[in-house]
C-alpha cells in the first residue's frame, strides 16, 4: 500500500470508502477502530469516517460487509439450514473464504468444510474461528462417501478460488445429485467456472455469482455511510443496467 492511499484516508473531504483487494488486508492498520466482523475476517472492505459532535475529531472506522453479501445470497437459495446434516463447503482459504465461513456461522450452519489444496493455509483460516469445528479436506472427492450415505448433506457451497483453478474433473457430479435443494455462491465476477457450469445445469440448485454478492454487500455499506435504509431495488437495477445483466430471480422474489 503506497502513500497515496494513506493521504486519501486523511483527506478531510472524504466521508467513507469502499475497499477492494489487495488493500483489504492492509488498510486496517490505519483505522482508529475496527468492527468485530473485520477483526475476525482479518480484512476491511468498508471505511466509515466518524466525526465528533463538535467536529473537532475525525476517526476512521473499519468494517467488513463481504459476509453480508454472501449471507443474503445463501438465504436467497431457500435451503433448509436447520437440518442436522446440512453442510456448507467453501472452496479456498483466502480472505473471501474467511468471509464465507463467518457467514456460515452467523447463519447457524453446524457442519462447515474448507476445501483447499494447501492444508496448512486452510488450518490458518480455521484458527480465526477457534470456537467452531471446521473440517479441512484437500478435495471435494474426499467428501463423497459421507455425502452418499447421507451423513453430510452438502447443500451450500461458496467458491473462492481463481476462475481456472478447478477443472470439470475436480467437480464431481454427485455434488449436485445428492441434495433436494442447494445453493452455490461463486465469488468470481461474471465468469463461469467449472462448478457453476454443473450447478446451473442442475434443476435443484440456485446459483449466485460475485456480482450478486457485490450488490448485496453494498446495502450494508450504504447504510453504514448514510444511516438510512438502502434502496435495494434501485441499487441492483443500476448495477445490472451498467453491466448488461438481468436481476437474479431469487432477489426479485425476496424484494416482491
Amino acid at each position: 500500500m503506497d502513500e497515496t492511499v494513506e493521504k486519501l484516508l486523511q483527506d478531510p473531504t472524504v466521508g467513507g470508502l469502499s475497499v477492494t483487494a489487495p488493500h483489504k488486508l492492509e488498510v486496517g492498520r490505519f483505522m482508529d477502530e475496527i468492527s468485530e466482523e473485520a477483526r475476525t475476517m482479518g480484512s476491511v472492505n468498508t471505511i466509515v469516517v466518524k466525526i465528533s459532535f463538535h467536529g473537532s475529531q475525525r476517526r476512521l472506522y473499519g468494517d467488513n460487509t463481504d459476509w453480508l453479501g454472501i449471507t443474503r445470497c445463501i438465504q436467497g437459495g431457500k435451503v433448509d439450514l436447520d437440518a442436522p446434516q446440512t453442510a456448507a463447503v467453501v472452496l479456498g482459504a483466502g480472505g473471501a473464504a474467511r468471509a464465507a465461513v463467518y457467514a456460515f456461522i452467523k447463519l447457524g450452519i453446524r457442519n462447515i468444510v474448507v476445501v483447499n489444496r494447501s492444508l496448512e493455509r486452510a488450518q490458518k483460516l480455521a484458527t480465526n474461528f477457534p470456537n467452531h469445528n471446521i473440517e479441512i479436506v484437500h478435495s471435494l472427492s474426499a467428501l463423497e462417501e459421507r455425502s452418499n450415505d447421507g451423513s453430510l448433506n452438502i447443500s451450500v457451497m461458496v467458491g473462492c478460488l481463481p476462475t481456472h483453478v478447478l477443472t470439470a474433473a475436480d467437480v464431481p457430479d454427485w455434488l449436485f445429485l445428492n441434495v433436494k435443494k442447494g445453493v452455490l455462491v461463486e465469488m468470481a465476477y461474471g465468469n463461469e467456472t467449472a462448478i457453476t457450469v454443473k450447478a446451473i445445469s442442475a434443476p435443484n440448485w440456485t446459483v449466485f455469482d460475485g456480482i450478486d454478492v457485490l450488490q448485496q454487500q453494498a446495502f450494508g455499506q450504504f447504510e453504514a455511510w448514510t444511516g438510512k435504509p438502502a434502496p435495494k431495488m434501485e441499487m441492483m437495477d443500476a448495477v445490472n443496467k451498467a453491466l448488461g445483466r438481468t436481476l437474479n430471480p431469487a432477489f426479485a422474489e425476496a424484494e416482491a
